[in-house]
């Protein structure tokens, strides 16, 4: 049985392929660092000192990430943790989300009166808990970075200390997820007390050996850890934190959860997701019993999700609802994934083109909102295409996308998730979730209809684009419509990354 106290002595040196495959997580770290201590110094004001220190921190770690890509996998602190090209997948995501957020803060802040430099630093310790999540082969240890992740989040949502809306955010996240944390880290107490480990591999090992064996305690457990991940990704019947959280954060704090989070949750649940034996060697009666629990956790996620979305008139809730929506895709890809030939590849190449897609969409929410997030209504939305024309363009890309319409990145993801499914004989839930992207076109071009058909209401202003904001806008709308017409690259690195698991 492994013990939680030892320390070998190989844990105290590190060897230069370690050193190398940890230099992403200390460009974060010393950014935070750094960030600190020009924010303290009186000399100078700390907007820009602390804006540059970040993103050369976020920068040097996708760099970094870079470098290792296809590299031998490298395991760290006794196998604690691993560099492998699956971490690398999901470490850019995180990364480059967080220099996406960081753009799209700049003008924002200074529109609310929030420019304060603990915004970024909880901006990269959030991304430092994401990168710990997807590296992590113990459970204790991507408890530890969910909670490093989480709580940076908590006071993202209620940055805005005024507002009512965001402080009741904050409080229902905080509540709702310590209380999902809580059970998750039950799960992994029984987990170790049934398998005599806390490690992933380990885990994987004794469900291997003892397939039909498995005691009522591990089933527990493991159902524990599953509803823990469930509540992160925000799956029906623990969906009910998302739309108000997501209302109530700043906008772009809403899109760094989006999409960040969201990746985060699935890196670190398809690792346990597997690590449970599904696929991989359970009795046929836990299998049938599992798949038939997701499967309609998926289905209800997804009709939910598309249903609600079609009554709401403000985008950042309609957004929350579509997230929801899309979740349920997620999960019909780790239902596919043991059954198909691309296994969870396809998972994995909706969950860049989700980002993509997200991260642009929620950028241009920021540039239009108003003080305190006001002005993201329908109604505030008609006549943009005379107002900002490109930026009504940069939004008809993202919400094509998210529809699933060619030549964008939501259509090939989609494609390529549907298809696995397919292949592993889910014909029935391809069905329904075709039929559930059906019903997200109408509430998705509905926008576009306000924005290309309707005249301006009232005396709607046009609003200023930071140069930083338009960036980040244009990378997005490059990347939905290039992972739209060539998908292969990312469908290799996907297929790449999830061989290391």
């Amino acid at each position: 049985m492994e013990s939680l106290t030892t320390i070998r002595p190989e844990l105290l040196t590190l060897s230069s392929e370690q050193f190398s495959a940890l230099m992403p997580y200390f460009w974060v770290f010393g950014a935070t660092v750094l960030a600190i201590l020009a924010a303290v110094m009186r000399s100078l004001s700390p907007k820009w000192p602390v804006i540059t220190v970040v993103l050369t921190g976020l920068v040097g770690a996708i760099v970094s990430v870079a470098g290792l890509l296809g590299k031998e996998p490298v395991a760290l602190f006794n196998g604690m943790m691993v560099s492998d090209n699956y971490t690398h997948f999901f470490s850019l995501i995180f990364l480059i989300s967080g220099v996406v957020t960081v753009f799209a803060s700049i003008r924002y802040l200074d529109n609310e009166a929030m420019q304060h430099p603990e915004y970024y630093l909880l901006v990269l310790f959030s991304a430092l808990g994401m990168m710990l999540m997807a590296s992590s082969l113990n459970l204790i240890v991507i408890f530890i970075a969910l909670e490093l992740m989480s709580l940076a989040v908590y006071i993202l949502v209620g940055y805005r200390r005024t507002d009512r809306r965001s402080n009741e955010a904050a409080v229902k996240y905080f509540v709702l997820g310590s209380g999902a944390s809580a059970v998750l880290l039950y799960g992994a107490a029984l987990l170790y007390g049934s398998t005599g480990s806390i490690g992933i591999r380990g885990i994987l090992d004794f469900v291997r050996a003892n397939p039909a064996a498995l005691s009522p305690t591990f089933t527990l457990g493991a159902w524990l850890v599953i509803i823990g991940f469930l509540f992160k990704v925000a799956a029906v019947p623990f969906h009910m934190w998302m739309p108000d959280v997501y209302e109530g954060a700043p906008t772009p704090v809403t899109g760094f959860m989006a999409t960040g989070l969201k990746a985060a949750a699935f890196a670190a649940f398809l690792r346990v997701f597997v690590s449970t034996g599904y696929g991989a060697g359970l009795t046929t009666a836990i299998q049938t019993h599992l798949h038939d629990i997701l499967w309609m956790s998926a289905v209800l996620t997804m009709l939910f999700g598309n249903l609600v979305a079609l009554t709401q008139t403000n985008l950042k809730r309609m957004l929350a609802y579509s997230s929801i929506a899309h979740t349920g895709y997620l999960l019909v890809g780790m239902i596919a994934g043991p059954h198909s030939e691309q296994g969870y590849a396809p998972l994995m190449t909706y969950l860049v083109a989700y980002a993509v897609m997200n991260l642009g969409a929620f950028v241009v929410l920021s540039i239009l909102a108003t003080r305190d997030d006001g002005g993201l209504n329908l109604h505030d939305f008609s006549g943009l295409s005379r107002r900002h024309p490109w930026l009504a363009f940069a939004m008809a890309v993202f919400l094509f996308s998210l529809a699933g319409i060619p030549p964008t990145a939501g259509f090939a993801a989609k494609y390529i998730l549907f298809y696995s499914a397919v292949q592993a004989n889910e014909i029935l839930l391809v069905v329904i979730s075709v039929l559930c992207s059906a019903i997200s076109v109408y509430y998705y071009l509905r926008v576009l209809v306000y924005m290309y058909m309707r005249d301006p209401v009232g005396t709607q202003t046009r609003s200023p684009v930071s140069v930083w904001s338009a960036i980040a806008v244009a990378a997005m709308v490059a990347a939905t419509l290039q992972i739209g017409v060539m998908p292969a690259r990312v469908v290799y690195a996907a297929k790449k990354a999830i061989t290391s698991i």
